[in-house]
């Protein structure tokens, strides 16, 4: 009976010298319906990633319908609930809209932060579509 014991702990020993981490995706989707902004007008989406991750990646996609495309998409972060904490938002991306059909990506190594908005603002007369998408990873052994 110990030697049973002892060749399935060698083998177990041999499967875990020899695992190695994956990236496993958790999610990967759009985070709010295609949202259409004419002339001057703002959005934002609030969301939520509890769990520790490898990788954060957040894309806007800007189609230019009509007029000139101006404004800015901006990322902020806090820790906490701010309206039970009075924690002020961290600013990790500002992206300048420019007169054109444009996607950006941010790209965040690790997920210091719960809680995410993205704020779009538009500005002067245009027409523009936008998209926004959330992929997110964790490392699983």
């Amino acid at each position: 009976m110990k030697k049973y014991i002892k060749v399935g702990l060698l083998v177990c020993m041999g499967l875990l010298a020899f695992s190695r981490p994956v990236k496993a995706q958790d999610f990967a989707g759009k985070i709010q319906d295609s949202l259409t902004h004419t002339n001057a007008m703002a959005d934002t989406v609030f969301v939520t990633i509890p769990l520790s991750r490898t990788a954060i990646t957040f894309k806007y996609d800007i189609i230019a319908s009509s007029g000139t495309v101006a404004g800015t998409i901006v990322l902020q972060a806090v820790i906490t609930n701010p309206a039970l904490t009075g924690e002020q938002w961290t600013t990790l991306n500002s992206y300048t809209l420019t007169n054109a059909t444009t996607t950006n990506s941010v790209t965040l190594t690790a997920n210091n932060y719960v809680k995410y908005r993205i704020i779009t603002t538009t500005t002067g007369t245009s027409v523009s579509i936008h998209n926004k998408y959330l992929l997110y990873r964790k490392l699983t052994l």
